[in-house]
């Protein structure tokens, strides 16, 4: 990658993480494709350095979080959100090692299609804040292990912050957390998961740390932007939308490659 090129990366990592920061995800689901098919990177290192950009989000969101005065992390969610994703986490690691690149591509079409449909037709309520006094439930605490451990296994798979399961499932399964709880304790969670799969990568050299820096120095601004704008009337509605749209533009392009059949094993491709 390019001096040049590089430059791009803090205007596209500012525009990815405050889109990501309004809906509760990372942003990989957008900074894989731009480092695989504009910059070349290969799919496993694309996966790893994409994931400086979710750590970068989900830590400036969680931490703007924290400081805005309407602040909707729900941190018993959090809690046991963060223990099971941990063993998801090496979970999913495992399966991305073994895993093919035209397997991953099949991964991220699936998981871009369906995002970006429950993005569109979810926008109903899309603001709505925890209810008063909310308490996890014991009933509701398996559920919630779950979906942790399941978002831990996506982190290191497709090099997301786990937002694309943590936020629809925690809407479906505990409504009463109201869509900006649901996005702020995915963030949250996945200061974690990102920081694991972060380490476990760099264990085997995967990940180019100066796109990666240049991606995060957006995201750490580009993410407080976005947990302004969601608090703000009407703003989450806007924001998924867009994300919808994008992630099924996104969806399209993986999918005209697994149709193709073909690309070699990401172990096989030339870092540009």
């Amino acid at each position: 990658m390019s001096g040049r090129a590089r430059a791009l990366l803090p205007l596209a990592g500012f525009a990815i993480a405050a889109v990501s920061a309004m809906c509760g995800i990372g942003g990989g689901l957008f900074a894989v494709p731009i480092l695989h098919y504009l910059f070349h990177l290969s799919l496993a290192r694309s996966v790893a350095t994409a994931l400086c950009l979710v750590w970068c989000v989900a830590l400036s969101s969680t931490v703007s979080e924290l400081l805005h005065p309407g602040g909707a992390i729900l941190w018993t969610v959090v809690g046991v959100l963060v223990i099971t994703s941990l063993a998801g986490t090496q979970v999913g690691y495992r399966a991305a090692r073994t895993i093919p690149t035209r397997g991953l591509k099949a991964l991220f079409c699936v998981a871009l299609l369906s995002v970006g449909i429950r993005v569109l037709v979810g926008s109903g309520g899309a603001a709505s804040a925890p209810l008063e006094g909310f308490e996890l439930e014991p009933a509701s605490l398996l559920a919630v292990a779950a979906i942790g451990f399941f978002a831990g296994v996506v982190v290191p798979l497709l090099g997301v912050g786990g937002g694309l399961v943590v936020v629809p499932a925690l809407l479906l399964c505990l409504p009463e957390a109201g869509f900006l709880g649901a996005r702020a304790a995915a963030l949250a969670t996945a200061v974690v998961s990102a920081s694991r799969s972060l380490w476990l990568y760099q264990r085997d050299g995967l990940i180019d740390w100066k796109a990666g820096g240049f991606f995060g120095v957006g995201a750490v601004v580009g993410a407080a932007v976005g947990v302004a704008l969601v608090h703000l009337p009407g703003a989450a509605t806007v924001g998924q939308a867009i994300l919808g749209v994008a992630l099924l533009m996104a969806a399209v392009r993986f999918g005209m490659d697994v149709r193709r059949g073909g690309t070699k094993d990401a172990d096989e491709e030339q870092d540009a």
